[in-house]
């Protein structure tokens, strides 16, 4: 009997159960990977690199799904609205498979655009539960979708080759969660890596086409939401490791003695921050340790004793004190932007002091006294202490 009534109960519930009412086949699905959003009068273009299932197997495969041309592993749909949801809204108009963002790997912002503000456009990242909110950001020179189909030879899809230079470039790439909580952050202003498209061997290599490939050649500042300019130039690497996000960095010494350059890479840092406030004279201190190597000697220098080490560190220092000088100056009197988050450090540190100077922020930080502290150690020369190929005669002995 017992048995029976188990039975009974079990039936009864299956018939509560619906099944997979709300199933969504995947070849009803249109997978974007990639997306970017441009300004084009009072309009908002939305650009989506949709990923073309038919043309993603294996080496011999056929794949599946509908025929596509050509060897793109992808395809681009745009379409402009008056928000950016309507215009995609106007793309899922136009495509046969329901657009979905759960595999979107990167948020490209076309250049025109973020200097009228990036705020608006976030909200339908954190009310439509199905975008990823760690899609990775950044900012391009000219309209985003021309970045979005460049050559990506290398990878698949150019979204996921910006993505690797975005790990490579820095230790904590800017997602769209990291680009809100900056934003709503008092005390830091937000930067995101700049991409364009850089010629990519001289014309008379190759066929006649033209290359060019997708690098990360600045940073883009921002002060609020607005873009207010980009930094260009070997500063952008050492302003990159102050704000403690370096990977790696390589620096060109000049030879202690003599002639020629020293090429030092720098595999391991820890920077910190540390304020020294004495009413409202603010002085930030900058500690950095760093060890490193050296992978290439076109001096004469000897290397392998420990003073010429201690000159070598010296020399590494001198240079990587200027770079990061020349853009603070460029941050603190040109751009008035915190990126480093100056006030932040405060805030967290001296609450105090921070409740004195947040209503004068920007009239104190461009005052702020920087003072940059490194500890360097080389602990790697390679194979050989003696510059390779060269006589002893030419060489400098101190």
């Amino acid at each position: 009997m017992k048995k029976i009534r188990a039975a009974g109960l079990l039936l009864s519930v299956s018939v509560a159960l619906t099944g997979c009412w709300d199933r969504t086949e995947i070849n009803d699905v249109a997978f974007v990977i990639g997306s970017c959003v441009d300004k084009e009068g009072d309009q908002v273009r939305s650009t989506l690199q949709i990923a073309l299932p038919g043309s993603l197997g294996g080496s011999g495969s056929e794949g599946g799904g509908g025929g596509t041309a050509g060897n793109k592993k992808y395809y681009l749909e745009s379409k402009k609205g008056i928000t950016l949801r309507n215009s995609n809204l106007q793309i899922q108009a136009g495509n046969s498979r329901r657009l979905s963002f759960a595999h979107r790997r990167t948020l490209l912002v076309g250049e025109e655009f973020a200097k009228g503000g990036i705020s608006e456009m976030l909200d339908q990242f954190a009310r439509i539960p199905q975008n990823r909110l760690s899609s990775l950001v950044a900012i391009t020179q000219g309209p985003a979708y021309k970045i979005m189909d460049a050559a990506a030879p290398m990878e698949q899809f150019p979204s996921e080759m910006i993505r690797e230079l975005m790990n490579e470039f820095t230790k904590t790439p800017v997602t769209l969660k990291v680009l809100a909580n900056d934003l709503l952050t008092t005390g830091v202003d937000v930067v995101l890596p700049y991409i364009s498209l850089q010629q990519a061997v001289p014309d008379n290599i190759g066929d006649q086409n033209e290359k060019k490939n997708i690098q990360i050649t600045g940073l883009a500042l921002f002060k609020d939401d607005r873009l207010v300019g980009v930094m260009k130039g070997p500063e952008i690497k050492m302003i990159n490791l102050a704000m403690n996000q370096s990977t790696t960095y390589d620096v060109a010494v000049p030879s202690p003695s003599g002639k020629g350059y020293i090429t030092i890479t720098f595999i391991e840092n820890l920077v910190t921050l540390r304020p020294v406030i004495h009413g409202d004279n603010i002085t930030m201190h900058i500690d950095i340790l760093a060890k490193g190597g050296v992978i290439e000697n076109n001096s004469n220098y000897i290397l392998g004793d420990e003073k010429h080490m201690n000159r070598l560190e010296q020399e590494a220092s001198k240079e990587i004190i200027a770079q990061i000088k020349t853009g603070l100056h460029k941050l603190q009197d040109q751009y008035h932007t915190d990126i480093l988050g100056f006030g932040r450090t405060i805030h967290q540190k001296n609450p105090k002091a921070w409740d004195r100077f947040k209503d004068r922020w920007d009239e104190l930080y461009p005052n702020v006294k920087v003072v940059v502290n490194t500890n360097l150690h080389i602990e790697n020369i390679g194979a050989v202490n003696k510059p390779f190929g060269r006589k002893d005669v030419k060489l400098k002995h101190d």
